[in-house]
């Protein structure tokens, strides 16, 4: 049995709570919040004990593991800290707000033994697999052109307002939702070199992050990729395939439909609403030493030293 503790109970944090009280071997045995009153609500809901600070969790608790649900500004330091106090870690993504602080974890993981995964989803979802499986069999040809185009009310007042602050999140719409694009492109491209064109700013003038971007992103085999974010409403996306002989699109995330004759036909592939519980398998089965299709920490440090680079393309100081 792997007892897990989790740090941070917002509503991703929730989610992870679900898939453990849903995936046979393993158990939650924490919860921390600096919200007192939700952790206290969240830990009678599911009988565990809570803290209000995640560093009294170690020297109370017999947890195999954490998974951090933190501002951007706290995954390096939380990680660290419990790496190096013999707790296997899951952060979520991004893995950390600079390149720097992806090494420093990655000394801690290495120094610790311990094994460190980070929450990128995109191969949990069942559209995003069926994708890869076009690649791999070739049924379409070649992949060769990729598009994403996302719009969201970024600036919503039910984000929390640290998300707005470069400093503590690390950016604005690309570090946050580019993050996601990066990790489609990279479960298909897992070793290739990526030149980086790109262009932000901020039309709503709110905190000092991106509110869109469009970047431009081309890879050592040939595959560009095209991709525009607004942080302006209204929300959706569409994730476009382009291959030698048909193209795919995924809509919302969740959707696959494709077309070789001009016409588009559904495929039988929904979001069943299980990718935290196929990730959290993947995080158990890397703990246990093995074979796990999870983010690893050397995964996610690629993700943002690429976020890096399409902030120095478009010429904007972190």
């Amino acid at each position: 049995m792997i007892d897990i503790a989790v740090v941070g109970v917002g509503s991703i944090g929730v989610e992870h709570i679900r898939a453990i009280e849903k995936t046979n071997g393993c158990r939650l045995c924490a919860v921390c919040d600096t919200d007192k009153e939700k952790a206290a609500r969240t830990a009678e809901k599911y009988s565990v004990p809570w803290f209000a600070d995640y560093r009294d969790i170690p020297g109370q608790v017999q947890a195999d593991a954490v998974i951090l649900n933190l501002p951007h500004f706290l995954h390096a330091e939380s990680a660290v800290f419990f790496l190096e106090n013999g707790l296997h870690v899951l952060v979520e993504k991004p893995m950390a707000n600079t390149i720097a602080e992806c090494d420093w974890m990655l000394r801690a993981a290495a120094s610790s033994g311990r094994r460190l995964a980070v929450g990128h989803l995109q191969r949990f979802f069942p559209a995003n697999q069926a994708v890869r499986k076009l690649v791999d069999s070739a049924k379409f040809g070649r992949l060769c052109m990729f598009s994403e185009r996302r719009t969201i009310d970024y600036f919503a007042n039910e984000r929390p307002r640290w998300f707005l602050d470069r400093a503590a999140a690390g950016g604005g719409i690309v570090m946050n939702y580019g993050a996601h694009m990066l990790d489609k492109l990279f479960y298909l491209t897992p070793s290739e070199d990526v030149a980086v064109f790109s262009s932000c700013g901020n039309a709503k003038a709110i905190g000092d992050i991106e509110g869109h971007a469009q970047i431009l992103l081309k890879f050592s085999s040939g595959l560009s990729a095209a991709v525009t974010f607004s942080g302006y409403g209204p929300s959706g996306y569409d994730t476009m395939y382009y291959f030698t002989q048909g193209t795919a699109r995924v809509t919302n995330g969740s959707v696959l439909s494709y077309t070789t004759d001009g016409e588009w036909h559904p495929a039988e592939v929904h979001n069943d609403g299980k990718h935290m519980e196929r990730q959290l398998k993947a995080f158990c089965r890397y703990i246990r030493g093995e074979e796990a299709d999870i983010a690893t920490g050397e995964y996610g440090r690629r993700i943002v030293e690429t976020i890096d680079r399409i902030y120095q393309a478009a010429g904007v100081s972190k």
